[in-house]
């Protein structure tokens, strides 16, 4: 076990607050003391456990009704799981003290970023949620290595890598998504056929397991948990810190997009360009002309020194089998990596509900189900973004960051946009991510689990496979034996 003193960013506790000073708190809130007891008698306890037996905090935790329903939905606005109460710790210190209190007291627990999760996988009904945007430091450790808190952006981890001409080398395409976020699910990108996830660039990190414990561990130490955690959806432990390889960064990225007519031909030409070695960013997506027939658009780049790069005949286009082919587009590498932040942070403003479906086929596969959906009305009802892109599952080397089996696959991201909550189209659209997932798993796909129903517990061991199911259990047993972390994606 690691002390906080350990860690880059656990300052020694200097005021701590005491059971008066959380009382002056609660009594402040607009959660009445009859109510909160109320709480804690549904819940298996009892209020006397709450003002007597609170651990001293940095920080606070926030028991006030507009806290705790901010707190109680996210990306997906179709499910609503009121928590007792919101920590926003000042330290990691008080994420191990409520961790290892949620424990002692039978509570459950979970760490929430930016709520992008879509089906209630990071909510909690009557438990603690913890809020990771107090914890956002980022500090440059050395020109090859970022040490990150869990709520730190990814643009925040951006500019300080970029200062010194550094990137990770698979960035998301929402910079507004935490580091503990992305790092506990996965993380993909647009480099993602080349280098696989996130998970696949975590030097190590700081975690508090399900007992409360503050645990450093990497490949080389402490390994098993290091493991679990990475893609673990927070089963096994919450991430305090990550220290995260960096390459040397472009200066500009030139983008060419091709439109084709032919399915086969957009998904071939995906599949060779995975091996073409002077590319940078590659993904495709599916569109709509104005007759509305679906067309195929693969999005493709190269990273460069100098903008004027830009304008010379890339290599890699040359025997590819599209219809039309856009002028080439250079920008920076930062408005590259911002590019989608204004569109999404308008699309969470609404607060829509955004019934999605993120997964994974393997490329023997994704032709007929891509056919179903795209030739079935019901399947494609209001998915408004749809984006194909290849990947080599072997590049994907973290046992718990699943990828459909094979030499070749495809991650399918099928966003949609419901009218409202509860709304006939909104109800009609998650049958249909039912149905499609249903299909997939069939047909051996992999979901990508913020963005996918959550599954059945049969499911999950389908999805994790014999072997990796047995390892992650026995993980769980050992790390968080009371089920006291993350119950909302519903996998033990």
């Amino acid at each position: 076990m690691t002390s906080s003193r350990d860690l880059p960013f656990a300052a020694p506790i200097r005021n701590p607050r005491t059971r008066r000073s959380f009382l002056k708190v609660a009594g402040a809130s607009l959660l009445t003391t009859s109510a909160l007891h109320a709480q804690w008698i549904a819940s298996g306890t009892t209020q006397h456990l709450l003002l007597n037996d609170l651990p001293a905090l940095d920080g606070d935790l926030l028991l006030d009704e507009a806290h705790r329903q901010t707190a109680a939905t996210d990306w997906g606005f179709q499910l609503s799981r009121v928590p007792l109460g919101v920590l926003r710790p000042k330290s990691v210190d008080d994420v191990v003290r409520m961790v290892a209190y949620a424990n002692k007291h039978g509570l459950k627990i979970a760490m929430r970023g930016q709520g992008h999760s879509l089906y209630g996988q990071a909510l909690v009904e009557g438990g603690i949620v913890i809020d990771s945007s107090t914890l956002n430091a980022v500090s440059l450790q050395a020109n090859d290595v970022v040490v990150a808190q869990p709520g730190a952006l990814w643009g925040d981890v951006a500019r300080i890598t970029l200062a010194r001409d550094r990137t990770p080398p698979v960035m998301p395409d929402a910079m507004m998504l935490t580091v503990g976020g992305t790092l506990s699910v996965g993380g993909h990108g647009e480099t993602s056929y080349r280098f696989g996830a996130q998970v696949d660039h975590v030097l190590g990190l700081d975690v508090v397991t399900g007992t409360g414990e503050l645990v450093t561990c990497s490949a080389d130490r402490n390994d098993e948990l290091f493991r679990m955690v990475l893609a673990g959806l927070g089963q096994c432990g919450i991430i305090v810190s990550a220290h995260l390889r960096l390459v040397q960064a472009p200066k500009y990225v030139s983008m060419r997009t091709l439109t084709y007519d032919d399915m086969d031909d957009f998904l071939s030409d995906q599949a060779r360009l995975t091996q073409a070695d002077a590319l940078g960013p590659l993904n495709g997506r599916l569109t709509r002309d104005p007759q509305g027939r679906w067309q195929f658009e693969l999005a493709a780049g190269a990273f460069l020194a100098d903008a004027g790069e830009g304008d010379r005949p890339s290599a890699w286009i040359n025997g590819l089998r599209y219809k039309s082919a856009a002028a080439p587009a250079t920008t920076t590498y930062w408005d590259y990596l911002n590019r989608r932040t204004a569109s999404v942070t308008a699309r969470t403003a609404m607060k829509a509900p955004n019934p999605s479906l993120v997964l994974t086929l393997s490329d023997s596969s994704v032709r007929p189900y891509l056919i179903h959906v795209l030739s079935t009305p019901e399947a494609s009802l209001g998915i408004s973004f749809f984006e194909v892109s290849a990947k080599i599952p072997p590049r994907h080397a973290q046992p718990l960051q699943k990828v459909a089996a094979g030499r070749l696959a495809y991650e399918l991201r099928m966003q949609r946009r419901a009218s409202a909550v509860d709304a006939a189209d909104h109800k009609t659209m998650l049958a249909a991510n039912w149905a499609l997932l249903e299909r997939a798993l069939a047909a051996g796909a992999k979901v990508y689990p913020p963005f996918a129903p959550v599954l059945t517990q049969s499911q999950w061991q389908q999805h994790f496979g014999a072997e990796t199911w047995t390892r992650f259990a026995a993980a769980k047993r050992r790390f968080d034996p009371r089920n006291t972390l993350t119950p909302g994606a519903g996998i033990f």
